[in-house]
């Protein structure tokens, strides 16, 4: 999409910032943070650069822009998929499966939000991931699961998707395993029962505690 562009009418900048940060976001997911630069969305937007820096003062901006837009909407499916359910495990575990899908499904993303060089946009993101994490887990403690610690069991269950969507996401492709919804379900039944699990004490694992009685 190149060639001139109409002037935004007055008062209309911001349809200019919505069409640049669709754009990024394309660049981004196509090519990677490599590929989202400031002359590139303006050369696809058919504007010069100095047009994209009146709304984004460097790339940093930009390509955090990008990324906490997409962010924005992983809320909104958490609460979706949780909505209704009135077992807060499962709730929890629906929770985590959305969560790892989200981050495989927006791979350049999340990995510039929760393993690139964090801003305060991206604190303030991560913070509010783990708070609404630890909330689900006050819903269990609620219902009368034993846990000790709110925030001890948040911050494991957060290790635990999060860890799952880094081995991928930092690996090609071709190393991803063939139903990655299959693995986001596995992933997220493991971080949620070794989190719970191990909310009311820590044992030692042992082959007697997870092989089957005869």
């Amino acid at each position: 999409m190149t060639g001139s562009r109409v002037r935004a009418a007055k008062g209309q900048g911001g349809l200019l910032r919505d069409q640049l940060l669709d754009i990024a976001d394309h660049l981004l997911e196509d090519g990677g943070e490599d590929a989202l630069t400031i002359r590139a969305v303006a050369t696809s937007a058919g504007v010069t650069p100095p047009a994209v820096y009146l709304h984004f003062a460097s790339k940093r901006e930009l390509v955090h822009a990008t990324c906490l837009r997409v962010w924005s909407s992983l809320f909104t499916e958490l609460e979706a998929v949780s909505r209704g359910i009135s077992d807060p495990v499962t709730a929890l575990y629906e929770t985590c499966v959305a969560y790892i899908a989200f981050g495989l499904r927006y791979p350049s993303h999340y990995r510039l939000v929760m393993d690139g060089e964090a801003t305060e946009a991206s604190r303030q993101n991560a913070d509010a991931c783990f708070r609404y994490f630890r909330d689900k887990v006050a819903a269990c403690l609620d219902a009368g699961l034993p846990v000790e610690s709110r925030t001890e069991t948040a911050r494991l269950l957060c290790a635990g998707v999060h860890g799952a969507v880094s081995l991928l996401i930092h690996q090609g492709r071709d190393a991803w395993p063939s139903d990655t919804a299959d693995y986001a379900m596995r992933a997220a039944s493991a971080a949620v029962h070794g989190a719970l699990l191990t909310a009311s004490h820590v044992s030692r694992p042992s082959m007697s505690a997870v092989m089957p009685s005869s």
